[in-house]
């Protein structure tokens, strides 16, 4: 089966928006960032078979698919619309010393992702360019950005 064809569970999105406040009142209208859910999140671990095999058995999410080839082996959950995607920490981050899993990344779903992009500019944001997901668009702000936690805005 494969983590798109999971069962569906009942979840609600709220409509998030970040809002720049430090704008003087002449200046140009303000940008709204609507952020319309979480597509999802990603763990890094040094074993993925086991890890997943943990969070099945501890959350009751089924592991839905193993992907493996030249970036390494990846394990896939569903909750509702958000995946839970666990990666082996040495593709990710070869010189971290962790031994347990631990949460790396958050990807959010965004409404306008060429306007986002061209308001947060290249400083602080990739070009949108095509996902794994046929027809969405990814764009990951830069560490530079500072927000400890690496993200990314997607399309819908």
């Amino acid at each position: 089966m494969h983590v798109d064809d999971a069962q569906v569970l009942d979840t609600q999105v709220v409509d998030t928006q970040v809002v720049d406040t430090a704008a003087p009142s002449n200046a140009a209208p303000q940008f709204v960032l609507h952020i319309v859910g979480v597509d999802h999140v990603v763990v890094l671990a040094d074993d993925v078979r086991a890890t997943c095999s943990e969070i099945a058995e501890q959350s009751g999410a089924p592991l839905k698919r193993v992907k493996e080839g030249d970036r390494g082996v990846q394990g896939f959950h569903r909750w509702g619309s958000v995946i839970l995607e666990v990666v082996e920490r040495r593709l990710v981050a070869p010189n971290d010393s962790a031994t347990t899993a631990s949460y790396w990344g958050l990807v959010v779903v965004v409404d306008q992702i060429d306007e986002v992009a061209t308001h947060l500019g290249p400083d602080v944001i990739g070009a949108p360019k095509p996902a794994v997901q046929p027809g969405r668009r990814i764009a990951t702000v830069r560490s530079g950005a500072g927000l400890g936690v690496p993200l990314a805005l997607m399309s819908r």
